[in-house]
């Protein structure tokens, strides 16, 4: 999310930039808090005491019977998706079964059961391979060894003829 500095908090609050950013800032301040705080601790006190003189005394109480009828609408409108959501579910399983016949019929599980044979042998010549090489570095070792130690068996029947 890219936000806006105090200086650009500034400019939008005095109106000071294009229609455009200013549309664009306020839609950000929906959104972060951290902007919102920002524009917020740019409002003094005198333009505190004019938005007091602006708000009528009835605001309050309007204000308040507004937000109950809200609630009431909003408690309405759960229950109607309530019933969207079930809804909703019916035809997602009805979707489900529908794809699940037509693959049926389509051979793909049967083709998917015969296919697992087929995983299994070539998962098994991967490992045989795997066998050969870890053979291959055994027999060189192997051979490395022998090879060490029959120089070492040498130097010792030199080393006592002299």
């Amino acid at each position: 999310m890219n936000h806006y500095d105090y200086v650009e908090w500034l400019l939008y609050k005095n109106k000071a930039l294009s229609d455009e950013k200013m549309n664009e800032m306020e839609n950000h301040l929906y959104d972060c808090q951290e902007c919102m705080d920002i524009f917020l601790s740019l409002i003094d006190e005198q333009e505190e005491k004019y938005a007091e003189d602006m708000i009528s005394s009835s605001f309050a109480p309007e204000l308040s019977k507004k937000i109950s009828e809200y609630k009431i609408i909003k408690l309405n409108a759960g229950r109607i998706k309530k019933k969207s959501f079930i809804n909703y579910q019916f035809g997602y399983f009805a979707a489900v079964a529908s794809v699940t016949i037509f693959l049926t019929l389509g051979g793909f599980y049967t083709n998917l059961v015969d296919s697992v044979p087929r995983i299994t042998a070539s998962m098994q010549e991967v490992q045989v391979r795997h066998n050969l090489i870890a053979n291959f570095s055994d027999r060189i070792i192997n051979t490395t060894s022998s090879l060490l130690l029959s120089i070492e068996d040498s130097e010792k029947d030199i080393i006592e003829e002299e």
